[in-house]
């Protein structure tokens, strides 16, 4: 029951980007390029297949997509528009995924993106 209570609280905490729903196929999750609305250049991925939620950022060089899991201990992280930080001890990452505020010692996990047919695709492994 905690946990269950625990889960809607974290829910209920909004970083105020975009999110995106997504289903994983064959190790890969597929987001449109219209999905990047307005001046934002982030954009929250969330797939029922992933422990963590995913930070698409689009920069000068494409698409970068950072594992939003701690790399502390492995608590999920929260991403505004300023910086990705751990509520659980207070790391920070900035949106390349390098570490900003310790404890953390380690930069987030990235994952492989290229652009195809009007999409973004996260390759997962």
């Amino acid at each position: 029951m905690g946990l269950v209570g625990a889960s809607m609280l974290l829910e209920g905490c909004s970083s105020g980007l975009p999110l995106v729903k997504a289903s994983q196929q064959n190790e890969v999750l597929t987001i449109p390029l219209n999905k990047f609305s307005g001046n934002s250049n982030l954009l929250i991925v969330r797939s029922s297949s992933l422990e963590s939620d995913i930070l698409l950022v689009k920069n000068q060089e494409g698409y970068k997509a950072l594992n939003l899991k701690c790399t502390h201990e492995g608590v999920g992280l929260t991403a505004t528009d300023k910086k990705i930080f751990c509520s659980a001890h207070g790391s920070s990452f900035d949106f390349d995924g390098n570490v900003l505020k310790e404890p953390a010692l380690k930069p987030l996990k990235q994952f492989r993106t290229e652009v195809s047919n009007g999409n973004i695709i996260i390759h997962l492994i």
